[in-house]
């Protein structure tokens, strides 16, 4: 399912660490990646110049067995990158993230997050982070909304690729005005959540269902933290009115605030349209 990643390059990822990134990627089974760098401009100068960078990147990055491939293009960058990622029928767009205040992309915009608010294709987003830069998967914490968004993530979490040894199954609720009607909440979503571990089960060692009250990106961020996980994987919904459209702005929201690599997969993935199924 993530056999070819499309990755962006600005040029100015530190080489260490996005070696670090193709390192994690093998954690996907990915076999083949695009490296694709984009500009609103490119002169023939820059263009020789641009060309001998990415020939280095590529040169390192087949030494983690990767099938590598370089392409340059013009035009406005995020919507150049998911074009040219579908172009090249990628499964995934890998981002190195750079770290950016919130306020500063709220003012000014920011490439990355236009390319995972606006892709129809999942995005990993790889995060050295201060405190957790291992290159192994070894737990992920899914934070599902126990409705809409499963249908979409779940054939990714369960591929057999996919080397994660335990998965947490988060669910991040907002508690019931009353007694009797909380009971009820929390029952379902017990019962969805249990569910959801049983579908897992056979893709991991140990699946551990977990259910929590409060806003769901902070929640999301200290279960991560307290756990210590490798990934974080979360669905991106624009369903109006439910709770998958507060996770698609979450997924937004996650990169700035988590400090550790995140897969967001959109809902364009869901049963049978995704083309990988």
């Amino acid at each position: 399912m993530l056999q070819r990643a499309a990755v962006k390059i600005s040029l100015k990822e530190p080489r260490k660490r996005l070696m670090h990134m193709f390192e994690f990627l093998g954690n996907f089974g990915t076999k083949d990646v695009h490296l694709i760098h984009a500009a609103p401009k490119i002169t023939s100068q820059q263009r020789s110049d641009i060309e001998e960078q990415l020939e280095k990147t590529a040169k390192d990055a087949t030494n983690f067995g990767f099938n590598v491939y370089t392409h340059i293009r013009r035009g406005h960058v995020p919507t150049t990158i998911i074009e040219t990622a579908q172009e090249k029928k990628a499964d995934f767009i890998a981002i190195y993230w750079t770290p950016k205040s919130l306020f500063r992309n709220a003012l000014l915009g920011n490439i990355d997050s236009d390319i995972l608010r606006l892709s129809n294709l999942p995005v990993f987003i790889y995060n050295h982070g201060l405190f957790k830069s291992s290159v192994n998967l070894e737990q992920v914490l899914y934070a599902t909304d126990c409705k809409h968004t499963d249908a979409a993530v779940l054939p990714y979490l369960v591929d057999r690729r996919f080397t994660a040894s335990r998965l947490f199954i988060l669910h991040v609720g907002e508690r019931a005005p009353d007694p009797v009607t909380e009971e009820k909440r929390r029952k379902n979503v017990l019962d969805s959540l249990n569910a959801l571990a049983i579908e897992c089960s056979h893709a991991y060692n140990e699946v551990q269902p977990l259910e929590t009250l409060g806003q769901v990106s902070k929640q999301i961020v200290k279960q991560a933290a307290t756990l210590d996980v490798d990934l974080i994987v979360a669905g991106k919904s624009d369903k109006s009115g439910t709770v998958s459209q507060m996770l698609g702005s979450t997924a937004e929201i996650l990169p700035h605030k988590a400090g550790r690599s995140i897969f967001i997969i959109p809902d364009a993935c869901r049963l049978p349209a995704c083309k990988n199924y």
